[in-house]
């Protein structure tokens, strides 16, 4: 059930979002446009899996705890030497994205199941469907299911120079590990590495 008018939340100027990344496959902003991949929620690729030329994922959290859990909490262990990063990045204008958190997932006919189901396959179908049925999205907004912690994917629709990289550092700097750290022992996660 689609409704005529999607909820949407609007990603204000200067709003702060923590996206843990791997170099090896691109820099800070680049989406990914492999997929639909397992375990990630909303993917909104076509199946089958392979390179999409015309959709694309970013992933974020809206707080380090929700960072690391959504990064980390299926493998349930951080590991300090894997060469990750971390950064912080704000949103120069508006950024419109389907808010599916708290009642606003109702419109749907859904509730917070939507972000906390393991099967992604449904929650990506549904991507799919919202992607298809309202062009004004640039994203989805959700609650995730490691923390409860607020999460974001922005998709193809958002030219990515509209984020400003605010910091961003390897996950075993001195500067940002502890805090890293911190987030995951209270998330219950492992940690490896020097």
């Amino acid at each position: 059930m689609l409704s005529a008018r999607p909820p949407l939340h609007e990603l204000e100027p200067g709003f702060r979002l923590v996206r843990f990344y791997d170099p090896v496959r691109g820099p800070w902003n680049r989406q990914r446009s492999y997929g639909p991949l397992p375990g990630m929620r909303f993917d909104h690729h076509v199946p089958p899996l392979a390179m999409s030329p015309d959709r694309s994922v970013w992933y974020a959290a809206t707080s380090l705890l929700g960072g690391v859990c959504e990064a980390f909490g299926n493998l349930g262990i951080l590991d300090k030497g894997s060469g990750r990063r971390v950064c912080i990045a704000s949103s120069r204008l508006s950024i419109p994205v389907l808010d599916l958190v708290g009642v606003a997932a109702r419109a749907f006919g859904l509730d917070q199941r939507i972000g906390t189901e393991r099967d992604s396959a449904v929650s990506q179908e549904w991507a799919r469907a919202f992607y298809d049925r309202y062009p004004e999205i640039q994203g989805i907004r959700w609650r995730g299911r490691q923390a409860g912690t607020i999460c974001i994917v922005l998709n193809d629709r958002v030219e990515m120079d509209l984020l400003e990289l605010v910091a961003d550092a390897g996950i075993a700097d001195p500067d940002v590990w502890a805090r890293i750290a911190r987030a995951a022992n209270r998330a219950r996660l492992r940690i490896a590495g020097p």
